[in-house]
């Protein structure tokens, strides 16, 4: 569920991106289609780095404060995948909604769901589905002429999280 929300919230933003470039500029449609899927997966891929960053990254690398979407108690790539691999499904609930009045709740509510996702090995976990994805976007252009272009564009969305 959570792959098709993020498919049809930020794949198909980029993919959409890509087949149009291809259709204004007279491209076949064989090569539309094969820069839509490019789109598809890397948008998939860029999601999931997101999500990644904000648990894992550098605040000043990512932007913004870390453990956001920890905060927020909000539906990510990582959670889905600690929901998946977890024997206590209680205990990543009761995590997830520790209170988070003041900063120092705040600070210990990240750690703890943090702590549970390493345990489970999510962050590796996520590095990993971030390369598959890649790989898949890498495949559908593989042949095309620009093909270092679109693999730069593709470490840049996603490249730190690697």
């Amino acid at each position: 569920d959570y792959m098709k929300m993020i498919g049809l919230k930020t794949a198909v933003l980029i993919a959409c991106s890509a087949k149009m470039g291809a259709v204004i500029a007279g491209a076949p449609s064989e090569t539309a289609e094969n820069l839509y899927k490019y789109g598809y997966e890397i948008g998939l891929a860029f999601q999931v780095a997101d999500d990644y960053r904000d648990t894992y990254g550098d605040e000043k690398g990512f932007g913004k404060p870390i453990g956001g979407d920890i905060l927020n108690n909000k539906k990510t790539w990582l959670l889905t995948r600690a929901l998946e691999k977890t024997d206590d499904k209680a205990l990543l609930f009761q995590a997830m909604g520790l209170p988070v009045r003041t900063g120092e709740e705040k600070e210990s509510k990240i750690k703890t769901v943090r702590a549970l996702y390493d345990k489970l090995g999510i962050g590796e976990d996520a590095k990993s589905e971030v390369r598959r994805l890649s790989s898949l976007a890498l495949e559908a252009v593989k042949d095309f002429e620009g093909f270092d272009k679109l693999q730069s564009y593709a470490d840049a969305l996603v490249g730190r999280a690697k």
